[in-house]
């Protein structure tokens, strides 16, 4: 009963910081609520005994990805007047990129999940390794390369403000 508990929370830790980083007009705060989600995500992983996902989840999002993410925004001074304007004319853009990304990762996924083991089967690092290494290391490589077009993206439209 703890563990449906401690889940929902969490669950709702990451919705709502989620919405707050979404929502938040300073890029900082952004930021410390991308780290709080990613955070909140490696406990989720640990309470359902993924400790590897839970160590990789902290050390290469919340602690790399973020630290970049700080750096970007701390060494290139965004200044935005108006954020609404930034992003509207850049809201059809976005929605194909995100199409054009989510189709192929949602079949990659889709493709992962019938390969996995039953929930009551034990899957070992090495298990996990292959599938990354071998047959899915495409789409591995393909969320890499989405991340930095992300930061290469973040520092764009922090110059362009300037």
């Amino acid at each position: 009963m703890t563990g449906l508990v401690l889940f929902f929370g969490m669950a709702g830790i990451v919705v709502a910081s989620s919405l707050a980083m979404l929502f938040s007009r300073d890029f900082v705060r952004s930021v410390l609520f991308l780290l709080l989600s990613l955070g909140t995500f490696a406990g989720l992983y640990a309470l359902l005994d993924a400790t590897f996902l839970a160590l990789l989840q902290l050390f290469l999002y919340a602690g790399g990805v973020t630290v970049v993410l700080v750096f970007v925004v701390m060494l290139t001074h965004p200044r935005v007047g108006d954020f609404r304007s930034l992003l509207q004319r850049q809201t059809a853009y976005a929605t194909l990129a995100v199409i054009a990304v989510s189709v192929p990762l949602l079949d990659s996924l889709l493709r992962l999940a019938a390969t996995l083991p039953a929930a009551g089967a034990a899957a070992t690092t090495s298990d996990l390794a292959r599938a990354l290494v071998g047959t899915y290391a495409a789409p591995f490589e393909l969320s890499s390369v989405v991340l930095l077009a992300a930061l290469v993206g973040a520092v764009y439209l922090a110059r362009e403000a300037e």
